[in-house]
């Protein structure tokens, strides 16, 4: 009581200093209890002094209200919350509805004004209840977009929505309402298609409304922010798009901004709302240039005062920074923005979107607990509808925890890590099963490694399909460092121990270098006995044609080549630039290239041990026994892919040259993961490396080397190579 007292006191005293503005913005903040306390006839004599008698003509001060939400925004809340009062205060209940209406259509376009909106939720769904038989078609086509935004944001579930959905689809298309009040509506139907993951039917109700949307009769405004919406959905509507089988029908909307938003005329609000559509665009078109350049032309026109615009700038960069993989750029972004939506009195429901990002960058920096223990809480307070791709996400994290922990535990207790087989492969079924047995941009296009490593467990332990490797292959993703055969590539090659190609029509094996081989495998050996690096064509041609003359040689490598590209799955997995030639190595597997990458790797791993220094037999560290883990099972790896020499039987002079450097380097690595295995307490694993390395025709004094050091330390040292010894001796038998 005292407070409305003293709001009517300061409108007085503005009103006799000449201070009419004020005066107006407070009289419309608290109009319905100002007309409740002091009746309407001392509302009347205020509205009248500062020009605002219209205020109290319900219908006019509504329609005068959308027009204030199209050239304005956000302040058309206030406008729309002042008359609901008003109404309230008079009872016109259908006027109230109709304002409330006004108020949840202005807020979800402006993204502002949800703690107004949250409070008055009860309120228009009552006056829904109450009123719904009694509204004429006219005044329903203005009151229930309102209504199914509200519902859509702060209902409990999706059926509370649908029902109103489907009505307004009705009322769109009934061609006896006013064109501008159904392209009004039909605006709102866009976050309902978006809530509902409907990309056909959004497409096929905008290509409907097309001849409305065109109506010169209707204001610009309506028109730009009815194809903004629209726009706008669809942007959001691609995700589900690549990960299920709903399409568009055709439709693609084009990355460039509205022309409309450059002229001065048009609204701020509105031409951020038509940028931020560009920028969404870019953004979900996977074009991280374009996106950046959007970004930028929409934090141009940002308002500073404007917390929901200064929220979206923030969370775009925060997404771009993302997609960059710039994860603590990425994490301290979604934190602001998190400040920004507890300031705007945003609902758990819609700070769940928010919040999402402050978990994906956290799942970034491989910070797995905290990321998993977000998700999980979203996952509570996400709205209905809008839960798939969290879900997603606690089912990669578990995948990922299981993965990291089942790698630790191979390093320390073989025999526990085949027990934690059973629960990873569990999670990773739970993960094909929950995303429907395809991938989705946000994994491949934020979190490549870790989708990598998903998406190579999955195939490893026999999970993957044919059209989740084709999937796979379509958004781009790129194989791990460490090249594992059981990745989904379009071509395999092997040429250790014989040489033979996966991915062909048919499964063709060669020997290498025997009469009638067609110059065409021939190059496949020639670049796979290089790769991952790309080769001089003129090399290559002078080593395949060595009794060519002239420029003969390299003619003909171009005729072979050609026939080549036509026998391969995509011509384009043979890359010639700078006058050379390779493989596009994101989709093509060789054992040589993966035998490289262990041998490296060993060499690494023994430059951080200290392997390498010296063969004394100290107490080992447990960082140090973990290293000797990943040596020994590292060399195991190689040695199953070095099955022999590599093109045993070719008579070519590269074969022969690249079969010397290939048994040197998996000679040296070998002796490295030997070493490492010598000191395990199981000697299995030595005793392996040991079988293997003579099966597949090592030299001899890759062991002996090691034995002569081992035998020269402590008695135990000497009963560990003796024991070798016998094994080693068994082996060449």
């Amino acid at each position: 009581m005292l407070r409305i007292d003293a709001t009517a006191q300061a409108i007085d005293a503005l009103i006799n200093s000449g201070a009419h503005e004020a005066a107006g913005d407070m009289l419309r903040s608290e109009l319905g209890p100002l007309s409740t306390h002091f009746g309407s006839a001392q509302v009347l004599h205020w509205c009248e002094k500062l020009g605002l008698s219209a205020l109290l003509d319900l219908p006019l001060a509504i329609e005068a209200a959308q027009v204030v939400r199209e050239m304005q925004g956000t302040p058309a809340i206030a406008q729309f919350m002042a008359i609901a009062q008003t109404a309230r205060a008079h009872g016109d209940e259908i006027a109230e509805l109709r304002a409330l209406s006004g108020v949840y259509c202005t807020g979800v376009l402006a993204w502002s004004g949800f703690g107004d909106m949250q409070r008055e939720f009860p309120r228009i769904n009552s006056l829904y209840d109450k009123l719904n038989r009694r509204l004429s078609d006219e005044a329903a086509v203005e009151c229930l977009p309102g209504l199914l935004v509200s519902r859509l944001l702060f209902g409990a579930s999706a059926a509370e929505s649908a029902l109103v959905g489907e009505a307004l689809v009705i009322l769109v298309f009934d061609e006896r309402l006013s064109g501008t009040a159904r392209l009004r509506a039909a605006a709102m139907l866009a976050p309902w298609f978006n809530f509902s993951r409907d990309a056909a039917r959004m497409s096929t109700t905008a290509d409907a409304l097309a001849t409305l949307e065109a109506n010169t009769s209707i204001p610009m405004i309506t028109r730009v922010i009815y194809r903004a919406a629209i726009t706008l959905a669809q942007t959001h509507l691609g995700v589900y798009v690549s990960t299920s089988d709903t399409g568009l029908n055709g439709r693609r909307v084009g990355t460039t901004k509205s022309t409309t938003d450059d002229d001065p005329g048009y609204p701020q609000w509105l031409r951020f709302f038509v940028r931020r559509n560009a920028f969404e665009l870019a953004s979900r078109g996977n074009n991280h240039a374009l996106a950046a350049e959007r970004l930028n032309e929409l934090e141009a026109v940002e308002n500073p005062a404007e917390p929901s615009q200064v929220l979206l700038v923030r969370y775009g960069r925060s997404r771009h920074a993302m997609r960059a993989r710039e994860y603590a750029v990425a994490l301290a972004l979604a934190q602001r923005c998190m400040e920004l939506v507890r300031a705007l009195e945003m609902p758990d429901t819609m700070a769940a979107l928010y919040q999402a990002g402050v978990a994906s960058a956290l799942l970034g920096l491989n910070r797995l607990t905290e990321a998993h223990a977000m998700y999980t809480g979203i996952l509570v307070n996400m709205m209905p509808g809008q839960r798939l791709v969290h879900e997603r996400m606690c089912a990669l994290i578990d995948a990922t925890t299981m993965l990291d922990q089942l790698e630790l535990v191979r390093l320390t207790d073989d025999r526990l890590a085949e027990t934690r087989l059973i629960t990873l492969r569990a999670r990773l079924a739970d993960y094909l099963r929950i995303s429907g047995g395809r991938l989705m941009s946000l994994e491949t296009q934020t979190l490549p490694l870790i989708a990598s490593r998903l998406v190579a467990a999955i195939f490893a332990h026999g999970l993957g399909t044919d059209a989740f490797a084709e999937g796979v292959r379509s958004q781009g993703l790129l194989p791990p460092d460490t090249r594992p055969v059981c990745w989904p590539w379009l071509l395999r090659i092997r040429l250790f121990d014989g040489f033979a190609i996966e991915g062909l029509a048919t499964t063709v094996t060669h020997e290498g270098g025997k009469k009638g081989e067609s110059k065409s495998m021939q190059i496949l050996q020639y670049l796979a006995a290089h790769a991952p690096a790309a080769v001089s064509a003129q090399r290559m041609a002078d080593s395949l044609w060595p009794e060519a003359e002239g420029d003969k040689a390299m003619r003909s490598l171009d005729v072979a080549l050609t026939r080549l590209r036509q026998q391969l799955p995509d011509a384009a997995l043979l890359v010639r630039s700078e006058g050379k030639i390779g493989f596009d190595i994101s989709r093509v597997w060789c054992d040589t290239h993966a035998a490289l990458v262990h041998v490296e790797q060993l060499r690494e791993l023994a430059t951080v041990n200290g392997a390498q220094a010296g063969p004394e037999m100290s107490a080992m560290t447990d960082a140090n026994a973990v290293r000797d883990h990943a040596q020994a099972h590292t060399a195991l790896a190689l040695l199953s892919l070095y099955r022999g020499p590599a093109l045993p039987d070719s008579r070519e002079a590269f074969a022969r040259e690249r079969a010397t450097f290939f048994r040197s380097q998996v000679a040296g690595a070998t002796q490295i993961g030997l070493r490492s295995a010598i000191r395990l307490s199981d000697p299995a694993v030595a005793e392996e490396i040991v079988r293997k390395s003579v099966a597949h025709g090592l030299p001899a004094d890759v062991v002996r080397s090691v034995l002569t050091d081992l035998q020269a330390r402590s008695n135990d040292s000497s009963r560990r190579a003796a024991q070798l010894t016998n094994v080693f001796e068994l082996a060449r038998a």
